[in-house]
């Protein structure tokens, strides 16, 4: 769980000791009728229900966005290492091309210097 979420359950877990608290000490401290203190107790109930819902919701909220950001992140990372895989693929598929290119010049100037001097010999044949 990560630092924020910690935080954020902290924070829902004090409200909702907070309002048991309150609750305690306002059953106990209360001058008024029965009835009465009732009707305002369920009232705040009601309240802290209503904000431990909304707080709820915030969580659920933040976890979703936290959740898109990772996975765009892992998108993200994935692309590049592709990239990189494409690039280095291309690299070698490059070098390897230049080197056939190298050796089909080594072997024509071999076939070429062979044909020189089987033309020398034949001139040389011809002219004594």
């Amino acid at each position: 769980m990560s630092y924020r979420n910690r935080s954020n359950s902290t924070m829902l877990y004090s409200l909702l000791a907070g309002a048991g608290a309150g609750l305690v000490v306002g059953i106990v401290m209360a001058p008024k009728s029965g009835r009465k203190l009732r009707d305002e107790i369920g009232c705040k109930v009601d309240n802290y229900i209503d904000t431990a819902k909304s707080k709820a919701g915030d969580l659920g909220n933040s976890a979703m966005r936290f959740a898109k950001h990772g996975l765009r992140d892992v998108k993200d990372k994935a692309s590049d290492s592709m990239a990189h895989a494409v690039d280095a693929g291309a690299r070698g598929a490059h070098s390897t091309i230049d080197n056939a290119v190298d050796a089909a010049h080594a072997g024509a100037r071999k076939s070429h210097d062979a044909v020189d001097s089987a033309a020398e010999a034949i001139k040389s044949g011809v002219q004594s």
